[in-house]
């Protein structure tokens, strides 16, 4: 299976490559038929408009407030920088953030959208927990039966979180529906969002900075003995995050429960 991962591997990168290596195909480089590099510019070309597609299935509230000939260059750089090295369309697209923020900082024509790289990365994480698979429902017993200051209570698997400044997730629900949203007025402040699944779909909820920061502690593995003794974290809001089922399982030191 290795050696199948290898060779799909070196296939992608020779696909993707401007310039074929097709040397490194090794005796498939020589078949009778058309010419390696001909075949590898068909799949190239065939897999960066696929590419582009999903990208716009996963950004349409970019595509919309950027426009189809900036939004349509945008992804034609990113699919020709960014190899495709995942099976599962569903789940490439991750890193276009990263990139938007690299190719507009500085752009005027960008400057009346300071909010748009997290604009991108909500679209993405709503677009990610969509696909995210379900945590078993949560056990609790271990509490009982052992130390309970040993345990982290870890988020749930269908859960994302960011902070941003902006009023992303307003932007992103108006923007949902056909014609144009109202008017809008935005202005920075501290947005502490958590993406979750519930009920097949992405649903954003915005969470005071007390809970964000007691989830951020199960997010970073702290077990309960820890967060008891960091008097930062008001302990009484973590039954909060069990009734929202927010916490995905009880994981021990040594082992998940």
């Amino acid at each position: 299976m290795n050696s199948l991962a290898d060779w799909q591997s070196t296939l992608t990168g020779v696909i993707d490559a401007e310039r074929a290596d097709v040397a490194a195909l090794g005796p498939l480089a020589s078949v009778p038929g058309p010419s390696a590099e001909q075949g590898c510019a068909v799949y190239r070309n065939n897999s960066r408009g696929v590419r582009g597609e999903a990208l716009s299935d996963v950004y349409p509230v970019c595509r919309r407030l950027v426009g189809d000939r900036s939004f349509d260059g945008l992804v034609r750089r990113f699919v020709r920088s960014v190899p495709s090295k995942q099976g599962d369309l569903n789940r490439f697209g991750g890193d276009f953030a990263g990139f938007v923020a690299e190719t507009v900082a500085g752009h005027e024509s960008f400057a009346g959208l300071p909010w748009l790289v997290d604009l991108v990365r909500l679209e993405w994480l709503c677009h990610s927990v969509y696909y995210r698979e379900d945590d078993p429902p949560l056990d609790l017993s271990p509490l009982q039966a052992g130390d309970p200051s040993s345990f982290c209570p870890r988020p749930a698997t269908r859960l994302a979180r960011m902070h941003s400044p902006w009023p992303v997730h307003e932007i992103w629900q108006a923007h949902q529906g056909p014609g144009e949203p109202a008017t809008m007025q935005i202005t920075p402040g501290d947005r502490f969002l958590v993406i979750e699944r519930r009920q097949y779909r992405p649903r954003t909820v915005v969470v005071d900075a007390v809970l964000w920061s007691l989830l951020d502690a199960c997010a970073r593995g702290m077990t309960l003995g820890e967060m008891g003794s960091d008097p930062d974290l008001d302990m009484d809001r973590l039954g909060e995050l069990v009734r929202r089922q927010w916490i995905g399982v009880l994981e021990h030191r040594d082992h998940a429960v």
